[in-house]
C-alpha cells in the first residue's frame, strides 16, 4: 500500500482561498440583493437621489458578482 505525500501549505492555501472567495462572493451578492431592494423601496417612497444611489450599489455589487463568477469559471477552465 503506497501512502499520499500531502503537501500542508498547498492544503491550507485550498482553505484560506475558498473561504475568502466564498465569503467575498457572498458579500458581493446580497449587496446587490440589498441595492436593489433599496433602490425599489425609496423610489416608491419618493426618494430619487438615494434610490438612484441604491441603483449605482446594486450595479457595482452585480458587476463584482459577475466578475468573480467568470474568474471563477476561468480558474477551473484553465486547470
Amino acid at each position: 500500500m503506497t501512502t499520499a505525500a500531502i503537501d500542508w501549505s498547498q492544503v491550507f492555501e485550498l482553505v484560506w482561498a475558498g473561504a475568502l472567495a466564498g465569503v467575498g462572493v457572498s458579500i458581493a451578492f446580497a449587496t446587490l440583493i440589498l441595492g436593489a431592494t433599496r433602490a425599489a423601496d425609496h423610489r416608491r417612497a419618493d426618494r430619487g437621489r438615494v434610490a438612484g444611489a441604491y441603483v449605482v450599489l446594486g450595479a457595482l455589487a452585480a458587476f463584482a458578482f459577475a466578475g468573480s463568477v467568470v474568474f471563477g469559471v476561468y480558474v477551473i477552465v484553465a486547470k
